[in-house]
């Protein structure tokens, strides 16, 4: 017999997911917060008291959306399955009128599609039918209630989503430049580079000003849900008066301005205009200047954090050219910012990091690449999973426990995507476990600190 559904023991239960690579940051701002975040794959698990959802979706920085747990239940059939649905109690995120929308996700489960679950919600729901939601990795469900169910096995959880418009939609960038950066990940990079707004920071390539103005709410402590509208304002268990008090509290927790200077450079004047029309609709007031990173000096004594997002061969068009700028970037930062730490986001191509100045191996066999560290210096060892001999995971292990090469990052790049395969480079020692691709382009996270 199928158990019943399990509902939460606390007042809420939440997942608050992420962007690949960002779990560490947002386990880290949500601790931050005063809660108690346990980090699973994809982003981390929240309990709280009732509003939880809410105070996430408004103070969050890195967090991509907020769903709250609804229900977990196990069910062998069709006709369990609409028993169970029928059991949930949706009281409090759906006014039983319009129908909600529904985003079906199977994970090694023996229910034939996606279709059996449709039709089991709207018999449970006594509705003419559900209205398929889709993924929500990328945007919201649109108006009205979405709900997520995961199928794991039989093992069925239901969620609602609270976010509405994914999170990086902070509402003050209106205009981008070419390859805009997304909020949440500028600040996720932000607070792995350890910025907390006591020591000025410079992007010498801002663009239309992403990390300028996440790194200037960062340091005046602005929530980044003041600006927009979330779906739990549409829920029937919404109480307006609570949320202007919780906003307000927000806002009152807010600094007038950044205690230390934050500058902004870029060759594009039409760039930096961008920028200029995006920081003021966020309130902030930028230092922008039109420069050339090549030839950039710090504009205020150090030290400090430089965070840039070069381009890479899908934006400038002209793969070729970017050898040089990647010299000449790195050149600005150990001449002109030296005393300062830099993050950079790079893509998946050892020879650009090579030309902005480092030593790197990039592994094609593991035996010899361990070989090769032991008598040479590298500032980073880029390793796929898949090598002969020895392993990407193994390489990683066995690097990691030679006192002597222990402190070299080792970010394995690689193609397989599972939640196992990451667990496993991680647990074997690797600084950061990225897919390839999976960003457009890779965030060397962990090893952020150590790349300048």
């Amino acid at each position: 017999m199928d158990a019943p559904v399990t509902r939460a023991r606390t007042d809420e239960q939440l997942f608050v997911s992420t962007l690949p690579g960002l779990e560490p940051a947002l386990e880290a701002e949500a601790s931050a917060l005063g809660w108690k975040p346990r980090r699973v794959d994809g982003g981390v698990e929240l309990e709280g008291p009732a509003g939880l959802h809410q105070d996430a979706n408004l103070r969050l920085r890195c967090a991509s959306r907020v769903l709250l747990r609804l229900g977990h239940f196990r069910a062998g059939d069709s006709d369990t399955l609409s028993d169970r649905l029928a059991e949930l109690d949706l009281s409090h995120v759906w006014d039983g009128r319009s129908p909600p929308k529904l985003s079906v996700s199977l994970n090694r489960s023996p229910v034939p599609g996606p279709d059996v679950v449709f039709s089991a919600a709207a018999y449970a729901w006594n509705v003419p039918s559900v209205e398929r939601a889709g993924p929500l990795d990328e945007e919201g469900g649109g108006p009205g209630l979405t709900l997520l169910v995961r199928v794991d096995g039989d093992a069925f959880t239901v969620s609602a989503d609270t976010s509405g418009d994914a999170l990086h939609r902070r509402g003050y960038r209106q205009e981008v430049s070419r390859a805009p950066l997304r909020e949440t990940l500028a600040a996720g990079i932000l607070r792995l580079a350890g910025y907390d707004g006591s020591q000025p920071l410079v992007d010498p390539m801002c663009g239309s000003g992403t990390f300028l103005v996440e790194a200037a709410w960062m340091a005046m402590r602005r929530a980044p849900g003041l600006l927009r509208a979330f779906a739990f304002e549409s829920f029937p268990s919404f109480d307006a008066q609570a949320w202007a008090g919780r906003k307000a509290r927000a806002e009152a927790d807010a600094r007038p301005a950044p205690g230390a200077a934050i500058h902004g450079y870029d060759i594009n004047a039409g760039s930096l205009g961008t920028a200029r029309r995006n920081a003021r609709r966020a309130g902030v007031t930028l230092a922008l200047e039109r420069q050339d990173a090549r030839t950039l000096k710090a504009p205020v004594e150090g030290p400090g954090l430089v965070v840039v997002n070069p381009p890479y061969g899908k934006r400038v068009g002209e793969a070729e050219d970017l050898p040089a700028l990647y010299r000449a970037l790195g050149n600005t930062l150990r001449q002109g910012f030296a005393g300062w730490r830099a993050a950079v986001i790079l893509p998946d191509e050892a020879a650009l990091v090579k030309a902005l100045g480092h030593s790197v191996e990039e592994a094609q066999d593991g035996e010899e690449a361990y070989v090769k560290v032991q008598n040479n210096t590298y500032d980073l060892i880029l390793t796929d999973v898949q090598m002969p001999k020895l392993d990407g995971f193994s390489l990683a292990r066995r690097l990691k426990s030679t006192p002597a090469v222990a402190r070299i990052p080792v970010i394995i790049l690689s193609s397989l995507a599972s939640p196992e395969d990451k667990r496993r480079g991680l647990d074997a020692g690797a600084d950061a476990y990225l897919v390839k691709g999976e960003l457009g382009v890779e965030v060397l996270a962990q090893a952020i600190d150590r790349l300048t």
